[in-house]
């Protein structure tokens, strides 16, 4: 009937009409989702670069800024040589009575001969608690000769136990493990864990116990500890230090080829191009960029306290190669300061010709 043929046809242009409005709306999401800021650091600072070469009419610069964030694995960085104990096969069996004697035979055996750097500094702590009650049992029963063999070799121990622990931490593969670089840095620092934080100050109040003479301190936690450093994020934070430092370097270049070509602000006035500039460095350099970067200089605070006191703890027995490697390590983490405040200077710098500007924006610490 005519009356059905023209509903039909209101329904059926009825449903055109939604699905248009719905294509609609879903193309408009798509291009407000495309022109979202990036949620990435590494993204961000690229995404910024860019905005910011549109902004300044300047070319980015073809070649990179050679950065390059140092590798643990090139500073050659070796164990440290520590003399054998003095104690000869009379004077172990003569230990018959001391607990002592089961530590020198697990450390004389083939195994122990043989064993990982962590192991013999367990060894050497277990010696360590256990010697004094052994002396006194070998004082009472008249033993001279063998008291001061047991006396020397202590002193000798405890000498060199700064460098059995540099050993077992610092020079071991663990710790190589916790400084790799990492092929991206994905969502870096905000997916890092807990554990290799609690490993680090472990290892830190650790070292301290250990030198101050308390032998026994939870050396049953030693090798768990070590296995939560190999997944540390010290290698990510190098790269992050230099990846920032690149970009912001380059944006540097941007910034100076524009204050080369002229004043940002003629006569003192603002033009189109500073207010643009303006929305351009707060909307996605001081509410982006700089999120992310305060995030890192957080995680650094956070991992390089407990290793920078380990390492001054051990500071008189570290090499050369270790102390250039700390160098290197330091200069790169350096840049995570320098470089933004370097950055918001040349910003200063191109906007000083413009009477009132919000591009005073204050450094994050």
């Amino acid at each position: 009937m005519p009356g059905d043929t023209n509903r039909q046809r209101h329904w059926l242009a009825d449903q055109k009409a939604r699905c248009v409005k719905v294509l609609f709306v879903g193309w408009l999401v798509s291009l407000i989702t495309g022109c979202s800021p990036p949620e990435q650091g590494p993204e961000q600072l690229l995404d910024y670069s860019q905005r910011l070469a549109r902004t300044l009419g300047t070319v980015v610069p073809e070649h990179e800024v050679m950065l390059i964030p140092p590798r643990i694995s090139d500073a050659e960085i070796t164990l440290l040589d520590i003399p054998a104990s003095k104690l000869n096969l009379l004077d172990f069996l003569a230990l018959s009575d001391c607990a002592l004697q089961v530590n020198i035979g697990r450390r004389n055996s083939s195994l122990g001969r043989n064993a990982a750097p962590s192991q013999i500094l367990l060894l050497d702590l277990e010696f360590l608690a256990l010697a004094p009650a052994c002396v006194k049992t070998l004082k009472q029963e008249a033993e001279t000769n063998l008291v001061e063999a047991l006396t020397a070799t202590i002193v000798t121990k405890t000498r060199y136990l700064p460098h059995r622990i540099f050993n077992a931490v610092l020079a071991g593969p663990e710790y190589r493990q916790f400084w790799q670089l990492p092929h991206e840095l994905g969502q870096y620092p905000s997916a890092v864990g807990g554990d290799v934080l609690d490993a680090l100050l472990w290892f830190e109040y650790a070292t301290t116990q250990w030198l101050s003479g308390n032998f026994q301190f939870q050396t049953d936690q030693l090798e768990q500890r070590l296995y939560e450093l190999r997944a540390g994020d010290g290698g990510a934070l190098l790269l992050a230090a230099v990846n920032q430092a690149r970009s912001l370097q380059r944006a540097n270049q941007l910034l100076a080829a524009r204050a080369a070509a002229g004043p940002l602000c003629p006569n003192g006035s603002s033009s189109t191009q500073a207010k643009t500039l303006e929305t351009v460095v707060v909307k996605y350099f001081a509410t982006g960029v700089q999120t992310w970067l305060a995030d890192l200089s957080r995680r650094e605070r956070q991992l390089m306290s407990p290793i920078e006191n380990i390492e001054a703890q051990l500071s008189t027995v570290l090499p050369l190669s270790y102390r250039q490697w700390v160098d290197r390590r330091l200069g790169t983490l350096n840049l995570l300061r320098d470089t933004p405040r370097e950055h918001i200077a040349s910003l200063q710098g191109l906007a000083r010709t413009c009477s009132s500007s919000l591009l005073g924006i204050p450094t994050q610490s």
